[in-house]
């Protein structure tokens, strides 16, 4: 059994974007480091200048270098994709669906440090390695692979990420077994804490009895991770029971649906088929109120 550390940089950030650099290190079972590879690659597009300003590649970096299939790092990486080994990335869907575009279907055991991180250290302000990397102090340990590597860092370049996430990696590994992480990324995660948001920081299942209008206007309008849409789903129906649903604006606001009813059903019945950004769980209770008046 092997592990993989892997990172890799890119010519941007949209979906016609392709990898410029591919890096990452081999681990053996006791966690030594066996092989690293660390390759820059021509891709069949320019390098936008928002990434160059990010990772530093410029077009001259790349003249004369393969692309990325013909790199020996991924050539290694197609040898090494194999069910027993397992695959450490930070934000894995982004790397593996760049890698997807040259042709790799994974095949290892995956573990995103950034699912794990979100779900094991909830309350770290930020999810990302760099701000990680100094808040948890694992920058102190950098030095010692870089000198047996033998290599140069440089800052966001990819091989750089690897040794600042294969240290993040170490550090999991102190809270939680390989195997643990990896059945924690291979389903849907049920998140506790808000990571983003005006209640950022809150347990999701208070702003869920409280503020639960916030929730659902950002399962309706935001483009959320799978995580974070699973679990605000989840506090919103675990909490359904308990909260008192309310019309948030007009004359009958802060009245339920039910209280509006026998008043004034017509103005409902504006609200269920010509109101514009009713919370999707206020009208399906306005709907649902009705179908008893009928």
């Amino acid at each position: 059994m092997k592990t993989v550390i892997l990172d890799t940089e890119t010519t941007g950030t949209q979906e016609e974007d392709r990898i410029c650099q591919l890096a990452y290190i081999v681990l053996d079972e006791s966690g030594e480091v066996i092989e690293y590879y660390n390759d820059l690659c021509t891709p069949p597009l320019p390098i936008k200048y928002e990434a160059m300003a990010i990772h530093h590649i410029t077009p001259e970096m790349l003249d004369s270098k393969p692309t990325c299939i013909d790199t020996k790092a991924f050539n290694r990486l197609n040898e090494l994709n194999v069910p027993e080994n397992i695959i450490v990335i930070q934000n894995a869907p982004f790397d593996l669906a760049m890698l997807e575009k040259e042709g790799f279907r994974n095949q290892m055991r995956l573990i995103d440090t950034f699912r794990v991180v979100r779900k094991y250290l909830p309350k770290q302000k930020q999810h990302g390695q760099q701000y990680l990397r100094y808040v948890l102090g694992i920058y102190k340990e950098e030095s010692k692979l870089i000198d047996r590597l033998g290599v140069e860092v440089k800052a966001h370049d990819a091989l750089g990420d690897v040794i600042v996430l294969k240290n993040l990696y170490d550090y999991l590994l102190k809270l939680h077994t390989a195997k643990e992480m990896i059945d924690l990324c291979s389903k849907e995660i049920l998140i506790d804490i808000m990571p983003m948001g005006r209640h950022r920081g809150k347990r999701i299942e208070e702003v869920a009895l409280n503020s639960r209008n916030d929730l659902q206007y950002m399962l309706d309008n935001f483009e959320l991770d799978a995580d974070v849409k699973y679990s605000f789903e989840h506090w919103l129906e675990h909490t359904r029971g308990e909260v008192r649903l309310t019309i948030g604006f007009g004359k009958y606001k802060g009245k339920t649906p039910q209280e509006v009813l026998m008043q004034d059903h017509t103005y409902l019945e504006w609200m269920r088929d010509k109101a514009d950004r009713i919370p999707t769980e206020l009208k399906d209770e306005i709907s649902r109120v009705l179908s008893n008046l009928a």
